[in-house]
């Protein structure tokens, strides 16, 4: 009797138990060379001293061709002096970072604050050029100081943000040497 019963679960396990195969290879081909993380941390490190952390709740690595990162659900990266005090704080709802180019192009809300000369840069996509070492985008984005703000169309900036320009920039702001007299 035991023999009959288990018999009978294993051809019901067997018959219950269907994939559909053209739904499998489906997922197989989407997921494809793509590895997964969650809850990442990255220290960003430049002949041992730490230069930023990234943070992000998850992050895809694609391995096909293009190879390159995406991070679909936002990211931020928090910048270091030498001496391990915070410098600027980057986020973006979404980045992506690609490996050949070693370029990254940052969309969706993106705002830079520079802490140390105390302004803020808010745009919809920002993209970072490794070759000239600049922040750049060819898109409206505003620039906050304590005393005004500056908006234009195309931005230019180097990795610290100390300098900066606007393509075609609009707005009022105080020079920065608010000491000089005409006379």
């Amino acid at each position: 009797m035991k023999r009959i019963f288990i018999y009978l679960g294993i051809a019901l396990a067997f018959i219950s138990c269907e994939n559909d195969v053209n739904a499998v290879r489906a997922f197989d081909i989407k997921k494809l060379g793509v590895e997964q993380a969650y809850d990442i941390e990255t220290i960003m490190s430049q002949t041992a001293h730490v230069k930023g952390v990234l943070t992000a709740p998850y992050m895809e690595r694609h391995l096909n061709n293009p190879p390159h990162t995406d991070f679909p659900r936002g990211l931020q990266v928090v910048f270091y002096t030498d001496s391990l005090t915070k410098e600027s704080i980057l986020t973006s709802k979404f980045g992506t970072y690609e490996e050949n180019s070693t370029d990254i192009y940052l969309r969706d809300s993106v705002v830079f604050i520079s802490l140390t000369t105390a302004q803020r840069l808010d745009c919809k996509d920002l993209r970072w050029d490794s070759k000239q070492n600049l922040f750049v985008t060819d898109r409206f984005c505003r620039l906050s100081t304590p005393v005004d703000t500056l908006y234009g169309q195309g931005f230019r900036a180097n990795q610290d943000f100390s300098r900066s320009e606007f393509i075609n920039a609009y707005g009022s702001f105080a020079p920065q040497d608010s000491t000089l007299s005409f006379q």
